[in-house]
């Protein structure tokens, strides 16, 4: 049985490009980026560092999980995600009108 060499982190990284917790919203930068419909443009929290291989990604080129709700979660680059305030997080990630 082959080991899964991959590392999950729930917790901050110095060095990452973003802090758990932080809002975010998923964006297009490039043409060919595979980014879910269904997520773009939405606000969501950051959950999770992901680095498939640790060696050549940490502690700065992690995939970014993001949980948007309402939508699910999803793996990100970091090129596929801006850092949004707080304030924006309840008026564009809540589909609530109160």
């Amino acid at each position: 049985m082959k080991q899964d060499p991959s590392l999950i982190l729930t917790e901050d990284v110095d060095g990452a490009p973003v802090r758990m917790g932080a809002a975010v919203m998923i964006i297009r930068t490039e043409a060919d980026d595979a980014v879910a419909e269904r997520f773009l443009g939405r606000v969501g929290v950051v959950v999770a560092l992901v680095f498939d291989d640790p060696a050549m990604q940490y502690p700065s080129d992690p995939l970014i999980q993001v949980r948007v709700a309402g939508v699910g979660e999803d793996l990100f680059f970091a090129r596929e995600i801006v850092e949004v305030p707080q304030g924006h997080f309840v008026a564009f990630g809540s589909s609530s009108s109160g």
